[in-house]
């Protein structure tokens, strides 16, 4: 079982250590440096105007960052990262279960969560499926990295559908 810890601006070292000794294929910039993680914990992207962020936690180890954007606005959007001896074991869909059941108790405003992620992050993809969010967009060469322009996956949770526990696909009449 996960727990979630809130950041807090005296944990601005951990953060930076914890970001820049893994590497992160699919989060636009592979191997972050200090200067640029600590420059936008500084500016409050953590923890800061409508952003919050929580440590996710496993038997006592700090094994993943959950970061909350635009908690201000009626859609929020999240970054979730795993360190690498802890991908690959199923914890995403807790993980954002978690923030989902978080966002929809303690922001009452909150109408949606979006999630996106590279066409071929598939651990993701399957992660958000898994969570019931529904995939709303696919952009083509949207999602610069390395150098190259890499196809974008939209994923998203309405406040309905949470409610209700239901799923609800897409209904669009117009087939063009």
């Amino acid at each position: 079982m996960l727990e979630f810890l809130e950041v807090n601006k005296e944990m601005e070292a951990d953060i930076v250590d914890f970001i820049t000794k893994e590497t992160w294929p699919f989060h636009g910039v592979e191997n972050p440096t200090e200067q640029s993680v600590r420059e936008k914990f500084q500016s409050g992207l953590y923890t800061e105007k409508g952003n919050q962020s929580f440590w996710i936690v496993k038997n006592g180890e700090k094994i993943g960052v959950l970061r909350l954007f635009d908690l201000e606005d009626p859609t929020c959007l999240f970054d979730l990262r795993f360190k690498e001896s802890a991908r690959g074991q199923g914890l995403g869909a807790e993980a954002v279960k978690w923030l989902t059941d978080y966002v929809f108790s303690n922001y009452p405003a909150m109408v949606r969560i979006e999630g996106h992620t590279r066409n071929d992050n598939y651990a993701m993809r399957k992660t958000l499926f898994l969570s019931s969010y529904v995939k709303e967009a696919y952009h083509r060469k949207a999602w610069p990295q390395n150098g190259r322009l890499y196809d974008s996956v939209g994923y998203a949770m309405t406040r309905d559908d949470w409610e209700s526990g239901k799923v609800t696909e897409i209904d669009d009449p117009c087939s063009f």
